[in-house]
């Protein structure tokens, strides 16, 4: 086919106005509209482009806020579950019906104490006050019918009891005065025992003592005790002045037990929450099988970690993963395994109530739930290469479960918490080397009293009030590691010296 001829530089066609090829429109109609038409479709183009990186944009949101919305679930799922105890499988505890002992009752688990644990039984009486003979009775107390004294057998109980409210003793002092040339003034004997000039006396303070540190009761319970059982009345505000007695003794008690609580060479520590007068305080603690110290701060810096526990301690560290502690000096540092442990327990609950949950993740939990399982139960070797290797091998497992990156978040953090790089890695198994315990159990359940009388109480009133909390919840406490019942403590704080207390608190740390 021929191409076709072009027209002339001048020419100008008849029907341009009317094109009978066009249907009878313009030319320049149609070109204008082609033009218009190209443009348009540019921009719809644009606008399509626009809105797919919109939709895909959308699209990942909606990905993301679904996977958010499901670990939020899991969590709230979580955390209901966990006021509850797990109930057990009772197709477990069902005997089969095909099976030869289906007639025979289900085995279940024995109530009581686990094996070989120790029974408990109360102590027998060291004496008897007094014995009461009982006739016996003439008619049987349960059918009415008449007994037969002839056929008369003898049985016998022994059977404790208290007194409710007992005599309170008023005692008179009428001591002789002897004039003194060096003090210029009268003075008087002081016998043992004796609180000069005071209207109550020290055995009486010592129970207010007890019932407001060891019981944990308010100032106010404290009175109403002392007035029903006891018959001691006094206003409620008098136990703040038996607490500003005993403190002229226990002031330097407690801070030789911070002195001794620093040289030991295994340190538990741990804080908790404290109220002052409706503020926010921080009770601190440190202390191990011999010595316990509490003392409430108004931060929960590392300064005040320091003022507590000094700028070095000599021996074993053992905290959870608090950075507080980190500015402390310490020869070897453990960080809690039943923090570790617990954590990976919850990532891998809460993975495990994801409707698309991360195996990798959830097998890295499991992998570490049970290599912390085998390490609390561990026995430690008593020769240091023995313990050397022990911990080699630990770490070696711990590396090879660590490996691989992880796609859940938490569990990621998890992990590089438990890498060799990390600051924690190498207090994971230090315990293993120092000899210690592998979990931060003991400064847990020594802050549980005080957690308690928090919310009993609400804190204290005074930054005194705080400080009568510390030292004597410190000096009880230690005193019940020592062997030394708290109400003779309390008792020699108000009527002994400085030094029968210290012998008596501190007998087995000298």
């Amino acid at each position: 086919m021929s191409r076709a001829k072009e027209a002339p530089y001048d020419f100008l066609c008849p029907y341009r106005h009317r094109c009978p090829e066009l249907e009878g429109c313009s030319t320049q109609w149609v070109w204008s509209d082609y033009q218009r038409r190209i443009i348009a479709e540019h921009e719809y183009c644009r606008r399509r482009d626009e809105m797919a990186e919109e939709i895909d944009s959308l699209i990942m949101t909606v990905k993301k806020l679904e996977a958010e919305n499901d670990q939020l679930r899991a969590e709230n799922k979580m955390l209901h579950q966990r006021q509850f105890k797990a109930k057990r499988n009772k197709a477990e505890n069902k005997p089969d019906k095909n099976s030869e002992v289906s007639g025979e009752k289900a085995k279940s688990k024995k109530r009581g104490a686990p094996k070989g644990h120790p029974s408990w039984a109360r102590k027998e009486p060291s004496h008897i006050d007094r014995v009461i003979e009982v006739d016996a009775p003439c008619v049987c107390p349960h059918c009415q019918e008449k007994t037969d004294l002839s056929k008369i057998e003898s049985t016998s109980y022994i059977q404790e009891d208290i007194v409710i409210r007992p005599q309170t003793v008023v005692t008179s002092y009428q001591h002789a005065s002897a004039y003194c040339p060096g003090c210029r003034r009268q003075v008087i004997k002081k016998l043992e025992g004796e609180l000069p000039f005071s209207p109550i006396g020290p055995q009486a303070k010592a129970a207010a003592l007890y019932l407001r540190h060891e019981t944990k009761l308010p100032y106010r319970k404290v009175q109403r005790v002392m007035s029903d059982l006891f018959g001691m009345d006094f206003a409620a505000s008098a136990t703040l002045g038996f607490e500003k007695r005993a403190r002229q003794n226990a002031d330097p008690l407690y801070e030789n037990l911070i002195l001794k609580m620093r040289s030991a060479n295994v340190v538990h520590a741990d804080e908790s929450y404290w109220r002052e007068d409706g503020k926010n305080q921080i009770i601190w603690y440190a202390g191990n099988e011999d010595v316990a110290v509490f003392h409430i701060d108004a931060s929960r810096s590392a300064e005040a970690a320091k003022r507590l526990l000094g700028d070095r301690i000599n021996g074993l560290l053992v905290t959870d993963a608090y950075a507080g502690y980190n500015s402390i000096e310490v020869e070897g540092r453990q960080s809690c395994l039943a923090h570790l442990l617990r954590k990976a327990k919850d990532i891998r609950d809460l993975l495990a109530g994801m409707k698309c949950p991360d195996k990798a993740s959830a097998h890295f939990c499991n992998k570490l739930i049970i290599l912390f399982k085998q390490a609390c139960a561990l026995e430690i070797p008593v020769k240091k290469k023995s313990r050397e290797k022990l911990t080699r091998q630990m770490l070696e497992k711990l590396d090879a479960i660590c490996k691989k990156q992880l796609a859940y978040p938490k569990a990621e953090t998890l992990r590089k918490r438990l890498i060799p790089s990390a600051r924690e890695y190498g207090e994971v198994f230090a315990f293993i080397k120092f000899g210690g315990p592998p979990t931060n159990n003991h400064a847990e359940r020594a802050l549980r009293p005080l957690v308690i009388f928090r919310k009993v109480c609400m804190g204290s009133r005074s930054s005194e009030g705080s400080k009568n909390i510390g030292i004597f919840s410190s000096l009880g406490e230690t005193a019940k590691l020592q062997g030394c019942p708290p109400l003779e403590m309390f008792q020699s704080l108000l009527k002994g010296n400085k030094v029968q207390t210290h012998d008596l608190i501190f007998n087995n740390l000298e």
